[in-house]
């Protein structure tokens, strides 16, 4: 979670004791070529500053731990103030939510623990939003014209040429620790990814290329992780459909969960599951770069780490115009969550 480790203290030096220079940050012409303005650099970090005093809300258990209240203090006025809300609403959207049932809507009231995860929630959404804002008006400012600034938003017609743009590759290293829970599985299903794009490109693509121009060759022969892949996404049996359908369900749970992939992946090759494990609800995958056992422990919570409702409505009654520039970007993720839930 982002936080702000003290509003009184000095920035602390990020390497070798020394503080970074005006050097590191972009000047205005630079900002100007890229295609922002003063007043969007300001609006963009308001929102920064917001998720970083966000970090630093806390709440109070009430009626024996079961409800909780947010705390009124500097953090929690900061993030109402800076995300053109009142405090009274930010509070409502963090301490419930609302169940839509076929009888009607029902407000249920979330313990501390909820309320801290609806709060990453915001924060993740906001951030997130926020950084596609920036990419956006940077890649409509590089769009390959006559110069940087000229039409950089006017939209092209007939077939669009190639342009430049901007993207974010960011490669993980593949995890095995001593516990291992679903960040590792995530981390560890991209890496598998990302190595089957390389076998497609580097080896089957270039040796069907030799087969089709008749270049004589020797075959190449490569570890496949297909199966893997299969193992991990593959609709209604991969171990992320199963988890997907516990979330779902009122009664999901990381023992249902746990249950489940022993029935529908055991079968598989790739998948591990020991009478050791079971009692505690582990299991194993036979990655690419060898064996990983996860624990299931809090996967059905961490899946379900969506924008709920409530906060959308929050950002939607916001008074802060950049906010409304992002509730395009905000709403499509918590209806593509939805979406991915439902089915």
């Amino acid at each position: 979670m982002f936080c702000v480790s003290s509003v009184d203290q000095p920035p602390r030096p990020l390497c070798n004791n020394v503080l970074p220079s005006s050097s590191n940050y972009a000047q205005p012409q630079q900002q100007a070529i890229m295609g922002f303005n003063s007043e969007m650099i300001k609006d963009i970090m308001r929102l920064v500053v917001a998720v970083l005093y966000a970090g630093n809300m806390t709440f109070t258990e009430t009626n024996r731990g079961e409800t909780c209240i947010l705390d009124e203090n500097e953090a929690s006025l900061a993030v109402a103030s800076l995300l053109g809300v009142s405090y009274e609403k930010l509070a409502a959207s963090l301490t419930s939510r609302v169940l839509f049932l076929k009888e009607g809507n029902i407000t249920k009231e979330l313990n501390a623990k909820q309320a801290y995860k609806a709060t990453e929630a915001l924060i993740k959404s906001i951030y997130g939003a926020n950084f596609d804002y920036i990419v956006k008006i940077i890649n409509l400012s590089i769009v390959n014209d006559d110069g940087p600034n000229k039409d950089a938003r006017a939209p092209r017609r007939g077939k669009p040429e190639a342009s430049a743009y901007i993207g974010v590759l960011d490669i993980f290293g593949f995890e095995t620790f001593e516990v291992n829970t679903f960040e590792q599985l995530c981390i560890n299903y991209t890496n598998e990814t990302l190595q089957q794009h390389f076998n497609k490109h580097v080896f089957k693509m270039e040796q069907q290329e030799y087969e089709r121009e008749g270049i004589l060759w020797k075959f190449i022969s490569f570890p496949d992780n297909q199966d893997v892949l299969d193992l991990i996404d593959m609709k209604r049996v991969g171990i992320l459909a199963v988890l997907d359908e516990q979330c779902v369900v009122e009664w999901g749970s990381d023992d249902k969960f746990a249950q489940q992939l022993y029935t529908r992946c055991g079968p598989h090759d790739r998948f591990e599951a020991s009478p050791q494990q079971k009692p505690y609800r582990k299991f194993s995958v036979e990655h690419y770069a060898g064996l990983v056992e996860y624990s299931t422990e809090e996967w059905v919570e961490k899946n379900k780490d969506q924008l709920p409702a409530a906060s959308v409505e929050l950002l939607m009654s916001s008074t802060f115009g950049h906010v409304g520039k992002l509730q395009v970007c905000v709403l499509l993720m918590f209806i593509y969550e939805i979406c991915v839930l439902a089915f």
